[in-house]
């Protein structure tokens, strides 16, 4: 009978987890995920793995927090790893949270958006798309499971963590493209109608500055195809 997990997995069949606490905690403070292995009731030995870091997690961590958004961290993994990853890539420590079971992640974003917040959930696997799918924007990486991607309302094309930074820009750009889309229009009606209503201007000019109108409109859409999300939107350009 062989058994491999966490500590609570070896008590619960009777077996004392505290010969291997100095090696499991000396792992997770390298950041790495430990479990121990038992072998027909007795304590084997213990096994640890870990993901790397992403460069680009920190990046888009660093992008985000200088927007104001609040990053956390929402992980099965225990306490000790969860903080040394979060210190790794700049999430505040007091954002982590760890040995959430997969039922709750859900559950975690539902309270961050009780506060009023408005909660973007990102993740990729089975276990995510609960709480993809309750946060107001759940968003799945590209290469994660199908399910994820199913039950997230945008899924990026790649597995980078900079592209969630990209995917609020594009957002924020193309509101503000509807915004200036509305001023054109009803700039040139509110100018136009009333003086049409009252004759001074002909109908035939009034026709026209309506085809202006839908030609400008049309011209500033097509200019978004110029905008790249590596930084901000603007108008002007730089």
């Amino acid at each position: 009978m062989v058994l491999v997990g966490n500590r609570k997995l070896l008590r619960e069949n009777g077996i004392d987890p505290e010969p291997a606490a100095e090696t499991m905690e000396r792992l997770e403070r390298d950041g790495k995920t430990a479990m121990l292995v038992a072998v027909d009731g007795r304590l084997a030995g213990v096994v640890a793995d870990a993901d790397t870091v992403k460069q680009s997690a920190t990046d888009a961590v660093s992008q985000l927090t200088e927007r104001g958004v609040d990053v956390m961290m929402l992980t099965g993994d225990n306490e000790r790893t969860a903080r040394s990853v979060a210190e790794q890539v700049g999430i505040d420590s007091e954002n982590v949270r760890a040995e959430v079971l997969p039922e709750d992640k859900s559950d975690v974003v539902e309270s961050v958006q009780e506060e009023g917040r408005t909660a973007m959930m990102v993740g990729d696997g089975v276990n995510d798309a609960p709480a993809l799918a309750v946060a107001h924007v759940g968003t799945a990486i590209g290469s994660g499971t199908d399910v994820a991607i199913e039950a997230a309302d945008v899924t990026l094309m790649r597995d980078d963590p900079v592209d969630v930074v990209k995917a609020i820009r594009i957002s924020e750009a193309t509101l503000q493209k509807i915004k200036q889309n509305l001023v054109w229009a009803l700039g040139y009606n509110t100018a136009m109608i009333p003086l049409a209503s009252l004759g001074l201007l002909q109908p035939v000019l009034a026709a026209g500055a309506m085809a202006i109108s839908s030609v400008s409109v049309l011209t500033n859409s097509l200019l978004f195809r110029r905008y790249t999300p590596e930084e901000r939107y603007r108008l002007f350009g730089r």
